[in-house]
């Protein structure tokens, strides 16, 4: 008998299976999602480089900058761990990482949203809203090696605050600082989070607000920003790495040119998410009974004033703000129950569970049912060293073999082909690839005027490009302009990509 209640105390019950599912749900999202272009590729060979020749410290891959331009390989770590999987299992191992990782933060997502309402079936909601408005932006780069970081730091700060763990939990946050300052530049979001914490719940106390922390457990919150902080010095370029992320933060090529740094409106779904749930959360707080404490408010206004000027940013908010909409939609703590656990029940419970698992790991790069899927999912995808399903068809496979055949002359690239490039053909170097900060905004300008065959002829003689390989999607004017031009001559043409010469 007393078995039999362990068992079905391990078993869901209808409420657990909602936030189970809800998790699979997203986890199979993300493993759906195709590997963008952009970021992944030029991230791979740096990685190569990190493992086999130590971290670089000049730009490398661009025949238009001086070979000695000085550029910060803030990633190196991130790069590395990706280049590593790769190196052990091909190019399926980094993608099943980055579905790893977003189920892993998404589903602490969801913990600390139960851990804030009590409801399981309120953390449900509040993972599927993180994970609607981050939808976007689950592309395998560098960034994935924040996720995990991100939210186990607002777990652990938002329990420590409500005194459910001691201050041996914040031993915790320097640690995972160590990782996260050489993975990924968002490693200043941890900072300021316990920034956040720490003057909300200061300045609560000088308040003498109930339930605020005492000045003795305030303390152990001060000394973990100041040996986080002192974690974030040890990478390699020391404090250098704050002026790195400012210079990206403030880029202005950066800031006007790449849409994710734009703000989301509610053109995009995942914008529509974002302020729906904004605004969802103001009415609650202010039509409910509980009042949010002041750390909370700081934490929602930093963080809805991030993701208000850009769309990069919105995964940040709903990891963070999602918690609190359940806490301010729930109960503060679990409701008992006196009824013993039905085992019968939630066996039943069990088999739609294991169900979505089983699809989950269907889902997966080795397992991936491409026959069984929609064609017009699958036309999202470009097969690359042998591998379908995982990479977007942005990815120029195809016209790189036919430069690897017919090699020679300086090309102008679209900007996610120069990603790719610089992994597939890296002695083919590229006019412009997605290292946005390394390019003058004169450059961008010039780079976008030739997309659009402005002023194309005087600008590619002026570079001395002979030779082009552009996006049919995205560089029609320019694909057409050619087709007119009789100093040019077509070599190669694919459904995505064509491949010009001088005559």
């Amino acid at each position: 008998m007393t078995g039999q209640r362990t068992l079905a105390r391990l078993l869901p019950n209808v409420a657990q299976l909602w936030f189970w599912l809800a998790l699979l749900l997203v986890g199979g999202f993300a493993a759906l999602t195709p590997v963008d272009a952009y970021d992944f590729w030029w991230h791979l060979r740096a990685g190569q480089l990190v493992a086999t020749q130590g971290i670089p410290t000049t730009q490398i891959f661009a025949w238009t900058l001086p070979a000695e331009q000085p550029y910060v390989y803030a990633t190196w770590l991130g790069e590395c761990l990706f280049y590593l999987l790769y190196d052990f299992g091909g190019l399926r191992l980094p993608v099943f990482a980055r579905n790893l990782l977003a189920t892993l933060a998404f589903g602490v997502v969801g913990l600390e949203a139960r851990r804030r309402s009590g409801s399981w079936r309120l953390a449900a909601l509040a993972l599927l809203l993180a994970g609607l408005m981050s939808s976007n932006n689950l592309s395998a780069r560098t960034q994935s090696w924040s996720w995990l970081p991100f939210t186990l730091f607002v777990l652990l700060l938002g329990a420590y605050t409500a005194r459910q763990v001691g201050p041996r939990a914040l031993v915790a946050l320097p640690l995972l600082m160590l990782f996260w300052v050489n993975a990924h530049g968002a490693f200043v979001l941890g900072l300021a989070l316990i920034v956040l914490f720490a003057v909300g719940e200061t300045l609560r106390r000088l308040l003498k607000h109930s339930g605020a922390l005492r000045w003795r457990e305030l303390r152990p919150l001060y000394v973990a920003l100041g040996a986080t902080l002192a974690a974030t010095l040890l990478n390699p370029v020391g404090v250098g790495i704050f002026a790195y992320v400012a210079r990206l933060l403030t880029d202005a090529p950066s800031q006007q040119l790449v849409m994710e740094w734009q703000p989301p409106t509610s053109e995009s779904f995942q914008g529509r998410v974002f302020f729906a749930s904004l605004l969802l959360l103001t009415a609650v707080w202010a039509l409910g009974r509980r009042r949010p404490t002041l750390s909370e408010v700081l934490l929602v206004c930093a963080f809805a004033w991030l993701a208000l000027g850009g769309m990069r940013y919105l995964v940040w908010f709903g990891m963070a703000a999602m918690p609190l909409l359940a806490q301010s939609l729930g109960l503060s703590q679990e409701q008992p129950t006196s009824a013993r656990p039905n085992s019968r029940g939630r066996l039943i419970n069990l088999l739609p569970l294991l169900l979505m698992a089983a699809l989950l790991g269907l889902l997966q790069p080795w397992t991936k049912p491409l026959g069984l899927l929609p064609p017009a999912y699958n036309a999202l995808f470009v097969t690359v060293e042998g591998v379908p399903g995982l990479f977007a068809n942005n990815t120029p496979a195809a016209a790189t073999e036919f430069l690897r055949a017919n090699p020679g002359g300086r090309l102008f690239n679209e900007m996610g082909y120069g990603s790719y490039l610089i992994w597939a053909l890296p002695e083919q170097q590229v006019f412009i690839d997605p290292r946005v900060e390394l390019y003058s905004f004169e450059h961008w300008q010039d780079y976008s005027a030739i997309g659009e065959a402005r002023d194309y002829q005087r600008l590619l003689a002026r570079y001395g490009a002979d030779r082009i390989l552009l996006s049919r999607a995205l560089q029609a004017e320019l694909a057409a302009a050619l087709a007119r031009d009789p100093a040019w001559v077509q070599e190669y043409q694919d459904a995505q990509a064509e491949i010009w010469r001088t005559r």
